[in-house]
């Protein structure tokens, strides 16, 4: 049985945190890391991170040994709010046959995820202007 929303139980953003797995990316060449970062700060505002690879996964040749594989960008407070705005209000709706994200792709917890497209990237404004993609 589903709570009423009262002023006291409205949900609230915290975080929302931007993901980008690289399967390119290997340790001998860094420089497909190096533009998605580019483009992940252009985006987001915030400065991209690398993330390494946890686990050895022989299908991906990637190794737990430092290997770089994925850029994120933890967003709070208002760099937050205005990319969720672009998110919503620009991109979203220019991509054709958007059915808009599933109302199941949350879990219990309160968290959503939803991904896009890489044609879908090329959509937001930094990322039109600055890149030829």
């Amino acid at each position: 049985m589903k709570r009423p929303i009262t002023f006291r139980n409205i949900p609230r953003l915290e975080k929302i945190v931007v993901h980008h797995v690289i399967r390119s990316a290997d340790h001998r060449d860094s420089s497909y890391l190096h533009v998605a970062g580019m483009i992940l700060q252009a985006v987001t505002n915030v400065r991209a991170t690398v993330c390494k690879a946890r686990h050895s996964i022989a299908n991906f040749s990637m190794t737990k040994d430092k290997t770089a594989m994925a850029v994120k960008a933890e967003l709070k407070g208002e760099d937050m709010y205005c990319f969720l705005s672009k998110v919503v209000d620009v991109v979203m709706p220019r991509i054709k046959e958007y059915k808009g994200v599933s109302g199941g792709s949350g879990d219990g917890s309160g968290n959503l995820a939803f991904g896009l497209q890489p044609s879908a990237v090329g959509m937001f404004p930094e990322v039109e202007v600055n890149y030829d993609m």
